[in-house]
């Protein structure tokens, strides 16, 4: 399996144009009329990446109930748009929480590198991290970085839709930009993800 773990780069905040070589691999989207939300920025990492620490760093959490139970009626279709709005709809409401990135939409296979998604975390605020991904995907990684590139929060389960954390969103002690990263392990085609909090 391919490790998740990114180079330090910065990144200026507020970014709102991706680079040219980043704008084939994702996008963004929002409604018409929806609220601004907090802006995403995606880089893609070059060369090989080490392993992960272990263990890994993590933030407080709130664990388990309707977070844990809410999306195990979820029956993946293969179209990310669709099962993307299922999971969250399953998943966000019903626990208090709300969009805080537009829907993030990406390509990759198992032969690319690892995308690297960031947005501006609050302190005392929660977030969890849904994704789907087509049929060509076979397996997903997702793992978060805090503002220092700690390892918070990590995916190794194969399946196509990853989600951080699955029993529960994480609840951060310091303000600043977190990263996600994403790595299709196994296959190849489009995902999409979100961030959610409270």
């Amino acid at each position: 399996m391919r490790s998740i773990l990114p180079i330090v780069v910065t990144l200026s905040l507020g970014l709102s144009v991706l680079t040219t070589s980043c704008t084939k691999q994702a996008s963004t989207s929002r409604a018409p009329n929806a609220p601004l939300q907090s802006p995403v920025a995606l880089e893609l990492q070059r060369g090989p990446a080490p392993a992960l620490p272990n263990p890994m760093l993590v933030t407080d959490s709130v664990h388990g109930g309707a977070f844990e139970t809410c999306y195990q009626g979820f029956r993946p279709s293969g179209n990310v748009e669709k099962d993307l709005g299922q999971m969250t709809s399953m998943c966000g409401p019903p626990n208090a929480m709300k969009p805080v990135t537009p829907v993030i939409q990406g390509m990759q296979s198992q032969r690319e590198a690892i995308a690297r998604f960031t947005f501006r975390g609050e302190m005392g605020r929660c977030y969890r991290i849904f994704s789907a991904s087509e049929r060509g995907v076979q397996d997903m990684d997702l793992a978060m970085l805090d503002p220092d590139k700690n390892v918070v929060g990590h995916d190794t389960n194969e399946d196509s839709f990853p989600m951080l954390n699955p029993d529960g969103p994480f609840c951060l002690t310091r303000p600043g930009i977190y990263t996600v990263l994403v790595s299709v392990e196994k296959g190849s085609g489009r995902y999409a993800l979100q961030v959610w909090g409270f």
